[in-house]
């Protein structure tokens, strides 16, 4: 990783070839183990519906605000922020290739933050 770019005040930048431009949250990087990565659980908290564009019951959704899973309250702050969260896309994203990449990229910011 050449450089560390911010996302914004507090989240870094990885930029995937599989997944353009993604948001890296500060708090839940610290936190993040690669090797405990699960499918189907966000380390960054997220109920998921900013993939699976199901309803999770938050109260937005059920009074029909069109809110496309960027309001949800259930949703992590990258995506509440309306950006494109790695740790959502870890965890929802079927794309196996793209994990691989997300998951290399995060080490390398790891190793680049902690230097």
């Amino acid at each position: 990783m050449a450089d560390i770019k911010k996302y914004d005040e507090h989240a870094f930048e990885i930029d995937t070839v599989s997944a353009g431009k993604l948001a890296v949250d500060i708090e839940t990087l610290k936190h993040f183990d690669v090797s405990k990565h699960e499918h189907g659980v966000a380390a960054c908290g997220c109920c998921g519906c900013c993939f699976t564009g199901d309803c999770c019951g938050d109260s937005d959704c059920v009074n029909g605000k069109e809110c496309g899973a960027k309001d949800c309250h259930e949703a992590c702050r990258e995506n509440n922020e309306h950006h494109d969260c790695a740790f959502c896309h870890l965890a929802f994203d079927t794309d196996e290739e793209s994990h691989e990449e997300i998951l290399n990229d995060l080490k390398d910011l790891s190793q680049a933050l902690a230097a």
